[in-house]
């Protein structure tokens, strides 16, 4: 008697993550290559290139006000500059360098120095005259309350 042996293959289907056959999967590995190759290039946040180190900032709206915060630390508050032009408001810091003897033998060197600028395009029209600024801890408050045109208005609805 002959014995009869039924192979039988596992079924399975595939799905949108596990291509069979991924015909510009080598772009993945250009990126990671190229992606690498410019991190070498990134200026160091050391020896002064404070201008690159963006601070940390939040940005919202609550009641009729745009409310931000950025932190600059280390910074007086003779040394920061905030303009408004348009729908465009600009935060200018300089962090000054201390005055180290030339002689000095730096073991670390990690602080930064130099002239910082970021400029914002706001979500709506604000009203110059009633902005606020507050620096305190190293955290630089701003409120722009809305300008009367870009507050919501109620319109009432007749039905005849």
């Amino acid at each position: 008697m002959a014995a009869v042996t039924v192979w039988k293959r596992p079924s399975r289907t595939w799905t949108a993550m596990e291509p069979y056959y991924r015909p510009w999967s080598y772009l993945d590995e250009l990126e990671s290559w190229a992606s690498d190759m410019w991190e070498g290039w990134k200026p160091s946040y050391h020896h002064g290139y404070w201008h690159h180190a963006y601070p940390r900032m939040d940005m919202y709206e609550y009641k009729d006000e745009l409310w931000l915060w950025a932190e600059l630390p280390g910074l007086k508050k003779e040394d920061i500059d905030i303009s408004l032009e348009g729908d465009c408001l600009t935060i200018k810091a300089e962090k000054k360098a201390r005055e180290v003897p030339e002689d000095a033998r730096y073991y670390y060197n990690e602080l930064c120095y130099g002239t910082y600028s970021r400029s914002f395009t706001l979500p709506y029209p604000v009203d110059g005259e009633k902005l606020t600024a507050t620096y305190a801890d190293g955290v630089l408050e701003v409120r722009l309350p809305k300008a009367e045109e870009a507050k919501a208005k109620h319109i009432e609805v007749r039905v005849k």
